[in-house]
C-alpha cells in the first residue's frame, strides 16, 4: 500500500491539508477571544466555541492556553506583514509616500503592525498590545511570548543594519537602539488609537518620515563644516 502523498508537517506534527483550516480558524477565534477579554480572562471553550469547535480539537494543535496565544501572536503578525507587504507594492504608493517600496523607512513601516490601508485597529495591534501587557506582569507567560517578539525586533535590526552597510544609515547610530525605538512607535500608536484616540492620516506622516530619512543619512566632511 503506498504512502499518502497529501500530508503536510505543521508544528512538527504531520497533518491532512483540511486540518490547516481548522488550525487557522482556531488560531483567528483565539485573538478574537483575547482581544475582547483579555488573555488571563480567555478561556479555551470560549475560544472553542467561537470557532465552533470543540476544546479538544483546540488540545489536538495545542497543549495550552500559552502555546495558542504564542501562535496566535505569530499568525497575527504574518498576516499584518503579508497585508502591509502587499499594501506597499501597489503601483500608486511610490507617488503616495515619496519613497520607493524597498527604501529602508518602507521596509520599516511593512513591519508595523497597521499601515494606510486599515480602517481601524487590526488583530496584530490588539494581540501585540495584549502580549506585552501579560508579558511584563507574568513571568511564566513572558517565557512563551518573548521569542515572538524577539523575532519581530530582529526583523527591524535587520532592515536598519542593512540600512546601515549600504550607507544609508550613519554607522554611529545603534542599530538596536533604533529598532526599540522603530517597534515602540506603532506600539504607542496602537495603544492610542485603541483608547480611542482619532487616527492621524496617513498623509500626515510623509513629511515626518522625510525629515527622519534625510536625519539619519550619514554625515559627511562638508555637513561639519
Amino acid at each position: 500500500m503506498s504512502e499518502p502523498t497529501n500530508i503536510v508537517n505543521i508544528d512538527g506534527r504531520d497533518r491532512r491539508p483540511w486540518a490547516v483550516v481548522s488550525r487557522e480558524k482556531l488560531l483567528r477565534a483565539a485573538i478574537a477571544e483575547i482581544a475582547d477579554r483579555g488573555y488571563e480572562h480567555a478561556r479555551l471553550v470560549d475560544i472553542a466555541a467561537r470557532a465552533d469547535m470543540t476544546v479538544g480539537a483546540i488540545y489536538n494543535w495545542f497543549d495550552d492556553k500559552a502555546a495558542l496565544f504564542n501562535a496566535a501572536l505569530e499568525f497575527a503578525l504574518q498576516s499584518q506583514h503579508d497585508t502591509n507587504s502587499t499594501y506597499l507594492t501597489t503601483p500608486d504608493i511610490t507617488a503616495r509616500v515619496g519613497y520607493q517600496p524597498n527604501h529602508w523607512l518602507m521596509l520599516v513601516a511593512a513591519l508595523a503592525p497597521r499601515q494606510g490601508n486599515d480602517k481601524g485597529p487590526t488583530d496584530a495591534q490588539k494581540i501585540l498590545l495584549e502580549a506585552l501587557r501579560v508579558a511584563w506582569r507574568d513571568d511564566d507567560s513572558q517565557e512563551h511570548l518573548q521569542p515572538q517578539i524577539s523575532v519581530l525586533l530582529g526583523q527591524y535590526e535587520e532592515i536598519l543594519q542593512r540600512a546601515v552597510n549600504e550607507g544609508v544609515i550613519d554607522a554611529s547610530l545603534n542599530v538596536r537602539l533604533l529598532a526599540r525605538i522603530f517597534l515602540a512607535i506603532p506600539i504607542g500608536l496602537s495603544s492610542l488609537s485603541l483608547a480611542g484616540m482619532p487616527d492621524i492620516p496617513t498623509k500626515d506622516f510623509v513629511s515626518l518620515v522625510q525629515k527622519l530619512d534625510a536625519a539619519f543619512r550619514p554625515t559627511t566632511r562638508g555637513d561639519s563644516d
